[in-house]
């Protein structure tokens, strides 16, 4: 890693602290200045904006998500056994990792375009993997022909709602 991208994951890391303790609609590129010790305009000589940096940060926690999936399918678990592990741990870890459970209710409560955006991509990296397994498994006469976009979608929602809902209603 040379120094530019030492640098750059530098100010990544700043900006993601005041994005978790603020949120990304109350963060201004002179306050990530200012809290990674640089100038405004070094700012842009890493990223071309405010959502470039953001958009590098959620690539980072995508690709971190990809190889995780990769080593829950080498475990060689059966297809339903797979499928929980992985959707469950994807919504345990967007919940208990401060910035994206900040940016998903941000989305909730204000609904800005990049954090929606964001939501969006994370809920399409799940529906991705699903979709493909889920095909995989009635080529294979694992599971009867069924109109696989449709089932990705219900059972995402379902266990958003066993994530999340459930536990909020629980606490009351």
């Amino acid at each position: 890693m040379d120094g530019k991208e030492i640098k750059r994951k530098e100010i990544a890391e700043a900006a993601k602290e005041l994005f978790t303790d603020y949120g990304y609609k109350a963060v201004s590129m002179d306050q990530i200045a200012q809290k990674s010790n640089v100038a405004k305009g070094t700012l842009y000589l890493y990223f071309k904006d405010k959502e470039d940096l953001f958009m590098y940060l959620i690539n980072g926690f995508i690709k971190e998500f990809d190889s995780y999936v990769v080593d829950i399918v080498n475990k060689k678990l059966s297809l339903v056994d797979e499928i929980h592990e992985v959707i469950y741990n994807m919504l345990m870890y967007r919940k208990n990792q401060e910035f994206l459970y900040k940016i998903v209710k941000e989305a909730k409560e204000f609904r800005t375009q990049v954090s929606c955006k964001v939501v969006d991509m994370l809920d399409d990296t799940i529906s991705v993997y699903l979709e493909k397994r889920l095909n995989n498994a009635v080529e294979k006469g694992l599971i009867k022909p069924c109109n696989t976009t449709l089932l990705t979608f219900l059972v995402i929602k379902v266990y958003t709602a066993l994530a999340f809902e459930w536990e909020e209603n629980t606490r009351r």
